[in-house]
């Protein structure tokens, strides 16, 4: 029993000693913002979420990486295990789940199904950047230092409650990027803390 105890404070320590993107201002507008961070094709996001569906809560790991149009999600539980990988570009993703692999042929409303909430896949990376998705109609509300404050668009509110500069290059320019975000569809409710946010260079790329 001790040792179930000491085993379940070191990993709820572990998930707590998280780097923190640091705070300030990059002095960009939102425009010159978005245009410097869509100029970096490989991205990679580093982070915990929290799902709460209304009915319960799930709480674990996350690691995006983004290149081009395509994007490679893994979600994985508070203990490490592989919980969900979503891989592909969004009009061909392939999901693996429970050790099984599945290619989706209409991305969104299987992955829907699959999850069993509504999730706009093909919005996510410029969500998760701090701007709308320029695909669909949105209602923004402006926030401090050129960004944005919240977001409305495709059924869901997307609030921004902080950001933290990231490095962009190996001169040492940051920019600033989402570091908490909570997003809103119905009864569902997604939390994300973002840890690190990085550009991947060719050779680091999966």
């Amino acid at each position: 029993m001790r040792r179930r105890a000491a085993t379940a404070l070191a990993v709820a320590a572990t998930l707590c000693a998280c780097a923190r993107l640091p705070t300030g201002s990059d002095g960009l507008s939102v425009e010159r913002r978005r245009a410097t961070l869509e100029s970096i094709d490989r991205w990679e996001m580093r982070g915990r979420l929290t799902v709460d569906t209304g009915d319960r809560g799930v709480q674990g790991r996350f690691t995006l990486r983004h290149d081009g149009d395509a994007l490679d999600l893994t979600v994985r539980n508070a203990l490490g295990a592989g919980v969900l990988r979503v891989a592909g570009r969004p009009d061909a993703l392939t999901v693996t789940a429970r050790g099984e692999t599945r290619t989706l042929t209409d991305p969104e409303v299987e992955l829907s199904e699959l999850v069993g909430w509504w999730l706009p896949v093909a919005s996510l990376p410029s969500w998760l950047l701090g701007f709308p998705d320029d695909g669909f109609r949105a209602t923004t509300r402006p926030g401090a230092d050129g960004t944005l404050a919240s977001l409305e668009q495709r059924l869901w509110r997307v609030d921004y409650a902080s950001y933290g500069l990231a490095p962009i290059d190996a001169t040492g320019e940051q920019v600033l990027v989402p570091s908490r975000i909570e997003m809103t569809h119905r009864d569902l409710t997604l939390r994300l803390t973002i840890d690190d946010w990085r550009p991947v260079s060719a050779a680091d790329a999966p």
